[in-house]
């Protein structure tokens, strides 16, 4: 049978069995809960960086102390983590009744308990696929972290992807959604245009990209996340904080052990803003990896190839003769918009040092110079501890999970006074909350099974007035990056969260908690206590 005729067979099925009732039965629940982004099946397909997915591979990894190899350059292919799990039972065979094991393995697997396929699966005999996954997702939370407080984010959509053959994999997921806060949110489009009069629900895509290899190297270009670091609450160089790049990507792994990865994105065409991003990253046997990172930002079409070329240090190009005109980058009448970059490092390690516990960290470094000029510390750290347990019997599966993270950016991080700043549509490409912050976070999971999980979160944070885009001076005189900006905004935060997930297909999530705040947006003396919530719900086909 071809392919084109198994799809027209299975999409003739798939139409009488739609009802109008489930539908707007679907439409409803989703209204009122909402989820992060999810995956379909394909082995080449990655994982997109937000997926719950690599929480449970953390956890499986903190408590039989071995890893995923290249867990902390994110996203992974599928095929990744499903050999990190065949590995896992293999040494560990108690593993399997791991209540993380069981989601990740389900959503890795359509055959596994709880695992569905996607609503269209076709195959060729030789090896051609294509998958297509209908959803429905919701969010309502109120937040004083919220501007405004209150957020809602409805979306219905399509995940499609296709393998071409075995080497090569396109992804794209659709959606019509409500306008929503944060850099995985639907951006405010307007109701001129609008798929409902007069409410800002709109078309977007969330991710869309073809990847696949040219000899030894695997290739990508499209639009979507990375995340490179291990951080729980977000990483230090490169996170998933802002909206998804447009970029061109490259890897290549060697001996097993060694990984090299780079991109290029172009952040605005229009001022020709660009970010480059290189990472060398080495794992050994699972229970130790650490990498290397270095990012630039940089201005300028013609300079977008050299950022591109691997294993160059990106101070090289600054550092290079010019030969181009100085107004080469539109609205730039000084000509530094291509004589400067602004390039930071990090280093990051996570390791296992006995099953049952994980540690990682990173270090981060931003305009580092070996000249005598002075700048202040614009640093960046960050630690983090997890132990996991099973509770009962192997048999029983059931677990408990405990962690606890710190984070520090120093004042002027991320940003310098030539506007290379580590930014893109007003979002930090670093960490989640920009410079001039300190936070710690502790949370406590208890996991009944699969389908049950409750978590106990605590966290403190305080944050400067210190923010990207607000760069020290240079010849201004020295200063102590380390103290906070202003008056600084201290939140001290304590909640609980349920959750519900029996199969791959539906997800549904209750977070109440009490905030403490003072100083409330930098005002001395304002304070306010709020009882902060969120509803979610991902239901998928």
């Amino acid at each position: 049978m071809t392919l084109g005729r198994r799809c027209f067979e299975r999409a003739f099925a798939l139409r009488r069995l739609a009802q109008p009732a489930v539908a707007l039965g679907l439409v409803a629940l989703c209204t009122v809960f909402a989820c992060p982004a999810h995956a379909i099946q394909l082995p080449e397909e990655r994982i997109t960086s937000a997926d719950r997915l690599y929480l449970d591979l953390e956890r499986l990894a903190a408590r039989f102390g071995q890893q995923p190899r290249f867990l902390s350059s994110r996203p992974l292919r599928r095929a990744e983590a499903s050999a990190f799990l065949d590995t896992l039972t293999t040494r560990h065979p108690e593993a399997a009744q791991d209540p993380a094991y069981r989601r990740a393995l389900r959503s890795l697997s359509p055959d596994a308990p709880g695992g569905k396929p996607a609503l269209v699966h076709v195959t060729s005999d030789q090896g051609e696929a294509i998958e297509i996954s209908p959803y429905l997702s919701g969010l309502y939370e109120d937040d004083v972290r919220n501007r405004p407080d209150v957020d809602r984010d409805y979306r219905g959509g399509l995940a499609f992807a296709a393998m071409p053959d075995p080497s090569w994999v396109a992804s794209i997921d659709l959606y019509a959604g409500t306008s929503s806060q944060g850099g995985r949110g639907t951006p405010r489009l307007g109701t001129a245009n609008a798929l409902v009069e007069g409410v800002d629900f709109n078309t977007w895509m969330d991710e869309a990209y073809l990847e696949g290899r040219l000899g030894s190297l695997r290739v990508l270009a499209g639009h979507a996340w990375l995340r490179w670091g291990p951080g729980r609450a977000g990483t230090l160089a490169l996170s998933d904080a802002a909206p998804a790049l447009d970029m061109l990507r490259a890897e290549v792994t060697v001996l097993r052990a060694w990984r090299f990865s780079w991109f290029v994105a172009l952040l605005d065409p229009g001022p020709q803003t660009y970010l480059a991003g290189h990472r060398l990253e080495w794992s050994h046997g699972g229970g130790l990896t650490a990498g290397l990172t270095e990012m630039a930002r940089f201005d300028g079409n013609s300079q977008a190839p050299l950022y591109l070329m691997p294993l160059v240090p990106y101070t090289y190009w600054e550092k290079r003769r010019k030969t181009q005109l100085p107004f080469a980058v539109p609205g730039d009448t000084t000509g530094i918009a291509l004589t400067k970059n602004n390039a930071l490092y990090s280093t990051d390690v996570a390791w296992c040092p006995h099953p049952g516990w994980r540690a990682w960290g990173e270090f981060l470094m931003d305009d580092f110079s070996f000249s005598n000029d002075y700048k202040p510390d614009m640093i960046g750290y960050q630690v983090g501890i997890e132990h996991r347990r099973a509770l009962g019997s192997s048999a029983a599966g059931r677990a408990a999970d405990v962690s606890l993270e710190y984070t520090r950016v120093h004042n002027f991080t991320y940003s310098v006074d030539h506007g290379h700043d580590f930014a893109f549509q007003g979002f930090p490409v670093g960490f989640v909350l920009g410079p001039d912050v300190a936070t710690l976070a502790g949370e406590l999971a208890y996991e009944h099974g699969a389908a049950w999980e409750f978590r106990l979160r605590g966290e403190w944070g305080k944050k400067g007035e210190g923010a990207i885009g607000v760069p020290w001076i240079r010849g201004s005189g020295p200063v102590d990056a380390s103290r906070f900006a202003g008056v600084a905004t201290r939140e001290t935060r304590v909640s609980g969260s349920l959750s519900y997930a029996p199969t791959r297909q539906l997800r549904l999530e209750g977070t109440l908690g009490a905030s403490d705040v003072a100083n409330l947006d930098h005002v001395a003396g304002a304070s306010r206590d709020s009882w902060p919530f969120a509803l979610r719900a991902l239901l998928a086909w």
